[in-house]
């Protein structure tokens, strides 16, 4: 019964141990920057929008810098 089961195994040992030997990506190599995105129909969209928030920032900081400016006139 012992034989039998070694016999039983050995194929299963023998393709684990070549898979494993097979190795993967080597460590010392290194990393590859991720290419740039390609466009798409959606960029001039995305843009817009980009700069729409640049334009809300500078008027939040134009109101509150005219703030301060009323809050030091009224003192």
């Amino acid at each position: 019964m012992q034989r039998r089961f070694s016999w039983s195994i050995a194929p299963a040992l023998a393709l684990a141990l070549s898979v494993a030997g097979c190795g993967g990506e080597d460590p010392a190599e290194p990393l590859r920057e991720a290419p740039a995105p390609r466009p798409t129909v959606f960029d001039p969209l995305t843009s817009t929008i980009g700069r729409a928030q640049g334009v809300q920032q500078t008027v939040d900081e134009q109101a509150a810098e005219q703030r301060r400016r009323i809050e030091e006139a009224e003192r």
